[in-house]
C-alpha cells in the first residue's frame, strides 16, 4: 500500500520544474503578507513568542470553518466518495433544513407525539395524539437516537447472555440562569407566540428544577443485580409507579428484540433512578415533551455546522477535511519526508519502543492512504444510512443512532481524528483551493510530526510512547527542565520539532536559490520573515486556542517558550542575545 504510494511521489518529484517553483515562491510571499495581520508587533519574539504569535489569533479557526465550508459547496462531487457526499449533504441541510417543517418532518418528531409548543391547542384529550404515550416509551425513542435522558442504557455481550446496565444521567450542561436564557432563545429560534412560549419556558423551568434536585442529592455509589424476569416484576419500592413496559422500551433499543428472562439487568444508584421515576410518573406528557424537546434543541439549534460534524460525524469530517482542501500528492510528500526523520533521528533511540515504532508506522501508513486514495472501509461503515439534503434533524437521528450502535474507532482512528482537526485553523490561510508544499511544512509539520511521534500511546497517558530503558535518561532530562514546566510535554515538543524542521530543511536545500531569493523579499517586508522563521511562527500560531482558560493558556505558555528556549534553530532563526526572556540562561536540556 505505501509502496504504491511512494512511486506516486517519486514521479511526482521528477515532474517538479521551473513553473512549480514559480508557483512556490508567489504563494510564499503572499503567505507571508496574509500572516502580518495576526502577529503583535507590540511584542518582541525572543521576550514573549507566545504573545507576539497568539495575541491576535481569536478568530482564526472559525474563520477556517468557513472557508472549507464554502470550499465543500464548491467540490466536484464527481471526484468523491460516497460517505464524503454524505458529509456534503449534511452540510447543505444544516444551512436550509433547521426550520420549523424540517423538525415536524423528522420521524422522532412523529413517533414521540410532537413539540406541544408547536402544536395548535386541541379541543378535547381525544384529539391529543400524544395522550397515549407513556414516558419510558417516550424515553425510548430519545434513548434509541443516542440522547440518553433521566437514565443511560448500555447493552453487552458475556457468556452468551446480555449484560444491561441503567445508569442514572446526573449532567448539567449548564447553570438554571443559562438554562433558563437557553429555554428563551430556544423558544423564540421557532417562532412560538409569545404568551404560548411564557408557559412553556415556565414548564420546562419547573421540571428541569426538579431533575436538577434529583441530580444533586447525594447517594450512595451501588448497584443492584437482577435477572431480566425479576427486574420487570419489581415496583421499584414505590406501589403508585404502574407495570412499565421494559419490553416495549428495549425493542426500540435492541432493533425488535427483547432481552431474555435470564439476562442480567444491573441498576447503577437505584435510589436516583427510583426518584426519576417517581418524577416522571407524576409529570404530565404535554409538560415532559415540552422540556425533553427543549433540551434537545438547545445543542443543535446554536451550533454551527462544523461542530454539529465534528460531534457527530466526526470520523467523516477528519476524512474529509483533509482530501478535499489539500494537494494530496504534495500532502502524502510531506507525510513520507516525515516519516523517514522520524525512522532516521527517532527509531532507534532510548526514546521510542518496538510498540511506539509499530503504532507510528500505522499511523504513518492510514494517513498517507486516506489522504492518496479515501477509506474504504469508513466509506462502507456509511453506506447502511443515507444523509439528505433537505432536514438537519432528521439527519442527526440516523447519525445518532448509527454511532450509537458502533464499535469504539480503533486508537489509530481516533489519531487521524485528532491530527485532522488541525486544518480548520490552517485553512483560514488558505487563498487558493488546496495546501502545497512548502506550506505543509510550515503549517502541517510540527503537529503532523508531535501526532506520529506520540501514536504509540495506548492511552491519555502522558509519557506512553517513552520507552522503558529511556527512564534514566528522562530523569536526567527533568533535572536539567527544573519544576516550572512539564517534563514530558516539553521532550515531546522538542521531539516532534526536530523532526518537523529537518524534513522542513531537506526540502527546501533541494530548491536551488529558492532560500536565498524568498528570504530576501521577505527581510524588506515589515514583519522581517524568513522561511526559517516562518516555520516557527505559522507551527504556533494554527495552535493557538484562543477558547482555552486563563490557567490553560499560561501552562501552554509556559510549554512553547520552555521549548523555544531549548530550540537552537529557534535562537539562531529570530537572533535572540543574552539578557532576552527566551535565552537561557544556562545550559540548554538537548533530549537527543
Amino acid at each position: 500500500m505505501i509502496s504504491k504510494a511512494l512511486a506516486v511521489l517519486w514521479i511526482a518529484g521528477i515532474a517538479y520544474g521551473q513553473d512549480d517553483l514559480l508557483r512556490v515562491e508567489t504563494e510564499l510571499l503572499s503567505f507571508s503578507h496574509n500572516l502580518e495581520p495576526y502577529l503583535d508587533t507590540s511584542k518582541q519574539p525572543c521576550q514573549d513568542f507566545y504573545g507576539y504569535v497568539c495575541s491576535h489569533s481569536a478568530n482564526l479557526s472559525e474563520t477556517g470553518r468557513q472557508r472549507f465550508q464554502s470550499l465543500l459547496k464548491e467540490t466536484d462531487v464527481a471526484q468523491l466518495m460516497d460517505m464524503e457526499l454524505q458529509l456534503i449533504n449534511f452540510f447543505k441541510s444544516c444551512e436550509s433544513g433547521r426550520g420549523v417543517e424540517a423538525l415536524k418532518g423528522s420521524q422522532l418528531y412523529r413517533q414521540s407525539g410532537g413539540w406541544p409548543s408547536l402544536e395548535p391547542n386541541k379541543v378535547n384529550a381525544s384529539q391529543r395524539t400524544n395522550q397515549t404515550q407513556r414516558w419510558l416509551g417516550l424515553l425510548g425513542y430519545f434513548h434509541e437516537v443516542g440522547a440518553p435522558y433521566f437514565f443511560e442504557t448500555s447493552v453487552t455481550m458475556q457468556s452468551n447472555k446480555r449484560l444491561v446496565v441503567l445508569q442514572p444521567d446526573g449532567t448539567r450542561r449548564n447553570t438554571l440562569r443559562k438554562f433558563e436564557q437557553r429555554v428563551g432563545e430556544v423558544l423564540q429560534s421557532f417562532g412560538i407566540e409569545q404568551s404560548r412560549a411564557h408557559v412553556t419556558a415556565l414548564e420546562v423551568l419547573s421540571l428541569e428544577r426538579s431533575r436538577r434536585d434529583i441530580v444533586k442529592a447525594d447517594h450512595v455509589e451501588d448497584q443492584v443485580q437482577f435477572s431480566y424476569g425479576n427486574f420487570k416484576r419489581i415496583v421499584f419500592g414505590n406501589a403508585s409507579l404502574i407495570r412499565l413496559d421494559w419490553d416495549g422500551y428495549f425493542r426500540k433499543l435492541l432493533g425488535g428484540k427483547t432481552p431474555q428472562a435470564s439476562d442480567t439487568i444491573v441498576v447503577k444508584q437505584l435510589p436516583r433512578l427510583v426518584e426519576y421515576f417517581a418524577l416522571l410518573q407524576n409529570t404530565s406528557m404535554v409538560r415532559l415533551l415540552n422540556w425533553i424537546w427543549t433540551d434537545y434543541l438547545m445543542d443543535i439549534v446554536d451550533a454551527d455546522c462544523h461542530q454539529l460534524s465534528e460531534t457527530y460525524a466526526g470520523d467523516l469530517y477528519a476524512h474529509v477535511v483533509q482530501r478535499v482542501t489539500a494537494n494530496r500528492v504534495e500532502l502524502a510528500q510531506m507525510y513520507s519526508e516525515l516519516g523517514k526523520a522520524y525512522t532516521d533521528q527517532l527509531g532507534g533511540s532510548v526514546w521510542i519502543d518496538e510498540i511506539s515504532r509499530q503504532s507510528s508506522r500505522q499511523f504513518l501508513g492510514n494517513i498517507m492512504h486516506t489522504t492518496l486514495n479515501g477509506d474504504e472501509r469508513l466509506d462502507a461503515a456509511y453506506h447502511s444510512i443515507l444523509l439528505g439534503r433537505r432536514s438537519l434533524y432528521r439527519n442527526l437521528e440516523k447519525l445518532r443512532k448509527f454511532q450509537r450502535t458502533r464499535r469504539l474507532a480503533s486508537h489509530s482512528a481516533q489519531q487521524v481524528r485528532r491530527y485532522a482537526q488541525m486544518f480548520a485553523p490552517v485553512n483560514a490561510f488558505l487563498g487558493q483551493h488546496n495546501l502545497s508544499t512548502p506550506l505543509n511544512y510550515l503549517l502541517l509539520g510540527e503537529f503532523f510530526s508531535r501526532s506520529l511521534v506520540a501514536a504509540g500511546s495506548s492511552s491519555r497517558t502522558q509519557g506512553a510512547w517513552r520507552s522503558s530503558d529511556s527512564e534514566r535518561r528522562f530523569a536526567i532530562f527533568q533535572q536539567c527542565v527544573g519544576k516550572q514546566t512539564n517534563a514530558i510535554d516539553l521532550l515531546l515538543s522538542l521531539l516532534a520539532q526536530r523532526q518537523a524542521l529537518s524534513a522542513y530543511g531537506q526540502w527546501l536545500a533541494t530548491q536551488a536559490g529558492l532560500v536565498e531569493r524568498v528570504d530576501a523579499v521577505l527581510a524588506a517586508g515589515s514583519s522581517k520573515m524568513s522561511l526559517q522563521r516562518l516555520f516557527f511562527v505559522t507551527s504556533l500560531l494554527v495552535d493557538c486556542r484562543s477558547e482555552l482558560g486563563a490557567l490553560q493558556q499560561d501552562r501552554k505558555r509556559q510549554v512553547t517558550h520552555a521549548t523555544l528556549r531549548n530550540s537552537p534553530e529557534f535562537l539562531e532563526a529570530f537572533r535572540c542575545r543574552p539578557g532576552d526572556v527566551l535565552y537561557p540562561q544556562d545550559q540548554r536540556c538537548n533530549p537527543l
